[in-house]
């Protein structure tokens, strides 16, 4: 009986943080939906806002669920609560497992046309103050790479060449005495001049890029 009744309170304690965790997810969710202006400045695409929150309010909403029946089977000690939550935590995990093969099958075939299409319509460069270019400011000098694709990313046509002409790209794709942003450069006319050794080739952003991409992220 103490080990049964240990194992009750485990698993309602486990289940409430899984509800709350649940509900604050849905919280999240709404302010998305119905006001996102305010998450424009961190996320560009509206299309990918959009879909951000209702991918919020779904697994906020399963996970609210999940903790519900955990914790009201676990204190009625009811058999068809624990059997629908038993179903439901499989669920979630097949789901993921699928998404998980599907991601490691396809994620070849991502095409890098979206990303480069955000980062040249919304980097503002080395200054930028804004969540988006800072975002990328970071990324780049962190894994020491230039753009979705290398330093032609930020050519003619792009929001960072339009607001600092002749300069072909930023500062954060050359390379540093240090990992940190505020390291000295190794030389800019160098980095200009794209001599080896000065600015960074690498395109080693793309997976991180997704990640800012969809759930910035």
């Amino acid at each position: 009986m103490g080990v049964l009744s240990c194992v009750k309170h485990l698993m309602l304690a486990f289940n409430a943080l899984v509800f709350a965790g649940g509900t604050s997810l849905v919280a999240v969710g709404l302010w998305v939906a119905l006001d996102p202006s305010g998450f424009q400045h961190i996320v560009a695409a509206e299309g990918v806002l959009s879909a951000g929150a209702f991918l919020l309010l779904a697994v906020g909403t399963a996970l609210a669920l999940l903790g519900f029946l955990g914790c009201c089977g676990a204190l009625r000690r009811s058999r068809a609560l624990l059997l629908g939550f038993f179903i439901l935590v499989s669920l979630v995990f097949v789901t993921q497992l699928v998404e998980a093969v599907l991601f490691l099958l396809h994620w070849k075939q991502m095409q890098p046309e979206l990303l480069l299409s955000e980062l040249r319509r919304s980097y503002r460069g080395d200054e930028g103050a804004e969540v988006f270019s800072t975002a990328w400011n970071t990324l780049m000098v962190t894994f020491s790479c230039c753009g979705v694709l290398g330093p032609e990313d930020f050519g003619n046509g792009s929001c960072f060449q339009e607001l600092h002409p002749g300069t072909p790209w930023p500062r954060v794709c050359c390379t540093r005495d240090g990992l940190l942003q505020a390291g000295e450069l190794l030389g800019w006319e160098q980095c200009r001049d794209r001599s080896p050794g000065y600015i960074h080739e690498q395109s080693f952003a793309m997976f991180f890029a997704f990640c800012l991409y969809y759930n910035f992220d």
